[in-house]
Parts: structure tokens; C-alpha cells; sequence
């Protein structure tokens, strides 16, 4: 008899909360042939794609370029055919989705399938095909939560139906497995509610501090590098910064708009909006928008906006792995062509 989920992770698992979810629906899905096969037709149905019953898993694959999904899954020619990422609330990596991508083109495999929360699965579609998007890729036949890109078809699905179907499968015909799928059900519904994530070691080094210092030094230095700007009249003459619970503010005037830089973790948290923790708003009435701007700027993607209090914001996008200055340059950029498309 195969031991319990707890007993198998028990000793084993050292490493993230995505970690031990991984690695308990692997050895769930491993324990029997039936729950491996709705397993795969649950990626099948999802990435509407026929994919071989028989596909098996293992985690952790390392590529050439030190890409490492979470899953990989294999077809009984020992060809990898599969990749499947696995999320909480953990940002997306420099290889996610384009280094998977990447590797099963060059293998010919066929696709690519994120796992989240429920809550975010909007949140992670946007940002996962916008990174398609800026890499040049070709996307095609999007639908839902599922398009092909440059030939792979790519999916996202959540932890939900995926223990459902486990669940449904499992009574009729894996009851053995039972107990353990509803262990993975109960740490997934912890990991989507609580409140508090656990401090790791890791979290007490300086460099944290440091880290969290960078939210505040991109709106000092977007801040600076607008009121530098001689093409535009910004001035943060006689207003004050705002720091708060959620995080930080700098307001000023750009010509004759009263316009705030906002750092919002409660934002950035929302998983129907953008993940990003930077965001701004404009006004054209004082620090009141008008129903005319309001309705201009719900012509902006939901996701990209968000309400702070009675105010519509719009997501700012910093640049990845880049310098303090070239960050606040590009976000003036965005600013600016935000408020141009509006035509206020």
C-alpha cells in the first residue's frame, strides 16, 4: 500500500509552496494510470488539443538554457510533448513563457499549460501572452484561457479543476487516493486564503530591505526625471508625498493636471487587475475626474485600470533587468502617452 501525502512529503519537500503542490500531484497522478489519463484529458480539453492519454511526468526538468518547469511530461517514445508550470503567487521568471516556449519548439512538442488560483488566472493569462506579444511571437486561434503560439498551444488552468477532476475520477475508480487529494485540495485552499505567508531565512537578509527600498526609489526618480522634462510643465511645487499602508504616492501637476505616481501593493495584490505595484492617475478637474475622462479611460483594458477610491488608475509597466534611470524614463514615456490617448 502506498504511503500517505504527508508521510511521502514529509521528509522530502524542502523548497517553495509551488514546490509541494508540484510534487503531490505528481505522485498523486503516478499512484494510478486512471487519475494520470483525466489528468491528461483535463490538459486535452483544456489546450483543445489531443494529447496521448499515456503521457507520464516528472519534475523539475532542467533545459539547456537552465529553464526548469515544473512538470515535464513524456509520451511513451520518451519524447517530451508537455510542459506544465505550476503557480500561487509567484511572479513569472525570465524563461516563463518564452524559454518553455523556446524548448518545445526546438523538441517539437506541443504545449505549454500554466497552473494558479482561480483568482488569478486572468491576471496570469494577460501577462503571459503580453510577454508572447513583446517577444514578436504569433498568436492564434486565442479562446478563453487558451491560444497556440508559434505552433504550441498554451493554456491556463487552475488548481480547482484540476483537483476536481482528480476527485470526480478518483470515487469511482482510485478511491485509495482520496485522502491524499484531499490534502492538495486543503494546502491549495491555504495558499489561495491565508492571509500570511511564512517567513523563510532567506527573508531576513538586508538585500530584502534593499529589494523593498526599489519601490520607492523608481517614483523618486520618475518624479525627477518628469519634472526635468522641459517639454511638458511639471512642477511638484507646495504637494507632499504620501506614504500609507498600501505603500507610496508623489503627486504633481503636469501642465494643468493634477496627476499621482502611485506604488499600491492592495493593486498589485488584485488579481483582476495587472500585475505590476506601479500605477498612476490623472485628473481634469483639480483632483476630481471628470465623467468625460472617466469614460475615455474605460476605453483602457480592465485589467489595466484600477479604482483608487473614487479615481481610475492605469497601469505602469517597469522594464525588466534594467538601470534606476532607463526604468523612470520609460514610465514617463508611459505617462505621457497614456495621457496623449486620452486627448485631454
Amino acid at each position: 500500500m502506498a504511503e500517505s501525502l504527508l508521510a511521502h512529503l514529509y521528509s522530502r519537500i524542502k523548497g517553495s509552496q509551488e514546490d509541494v503542490a508540484t510534487v503531490s500531484l505528481r505522485y498523486i497522478i503516478s499512484s494510478s494510470n486512471s487519475l494520470n489519463e483525466a489528468f491528461n484529458r483535463l490538459l486535452s480539453d483544456a489546450l483543445n488539443l489531443d494529447l496521448d492519454d499515456n503521457i507520464t511526468y516528472s519534475c523539475q526538468s532542467v533545459g539547456e538554457n537552465s529553464e526548469r518547469p515544473d512538470m515535464s511530461g513524456v509520451d511513451q517514445s520518451g519524447k517530451e510533448v508537455v510542459l506544465c508550470e505550476m503557480k500561487f503567487y509567484a511572479g513569472l521568471t525570465s524563461n516563463q513563457p518564452n524559454g518553455y516556449l523556446d524548448r518545445l519548439i526546438k523538441e517539437h512538442g506541443k504545449a505549454l499549460v500554466f497552473v494558479c488560483p482561480e483568482q488569478r488566472r486572468v491576471s496570469l493569462w494577460n501577462k503571459i501572452t503580453d510577454l508572447c506579444r513583446e517577444a514578436d511571437r504569433e498568436l492564434t486561434g486565442e479562446n478563453g484561457f487558451r491560444v497556440e503560439v508559434d505552433g504550441v498551444a498554451m493554456a491556463v488552468i487552475s488548481w480547482a479543476e484540476i483537483i476536481e477532476v482528480l476527485r470526480r475520477t478518483a470515487s469511482s475508480v482510485a478511491v485509495e487516493a482520496l485522502p491524499d487529494i484531499a490534502q492538495l485540495a486543503g494546502f491549495c485552499d491555504m495558499m489561495d486564503s491565508t492571509a500570511f505567508i511564512p517567513f523563510a531565512s532567506e527573508d531576513m537578509g538586508p538585500d530584502i530591505a534593499r529589494r523593498e527600498e526599489r519601490y520607492f526609489q523608481v517614483l523618486d526618480r520618475l518624479f525627477d526625471t518628469l519634472v526635468a522634462n522641459k517639454s511638458i510643465k511639471a512642477s511638484g511645487k507646495g504637494l507632499k508625498s504620501s506614504p500609507n499602508r498600501n505603500g507610496y504616492i508623489k503627486y504633481l501637476k503636469i501642465n494643468e493636471y493634477a496627476v499621482a505616481l502611485i506604488y499600491d501593493r492592495s493593486a498589485w495584490m488584485d488579481p483582476r487587475s495587472a500585475e505590476t505595484p506601479f500605477w498612476f492617475y490623472f485628473n481634469d478637474n483639480e483632483w476630481k475626474q471628470t465623467e468625460e475622462l472617466k469614460k475615455k479611460l474605460k476605453a483602457i483594458p480592465e485589467y489595466e485600470r484600477s479604482m483608487f477610491g473614487n479615481t481610475i488608475g492605469i497601469a505602469l509597466h517597469p522594464l525588466l533587468d534594467s538601470q534606476l534611470d532607463e526604468i523612470a524614463v520609460d514610465l514617463m514615456n508611459q505617462i505621457l502617452n497614456a495621457m496623449r490617448k486620452t486627448e485631454v
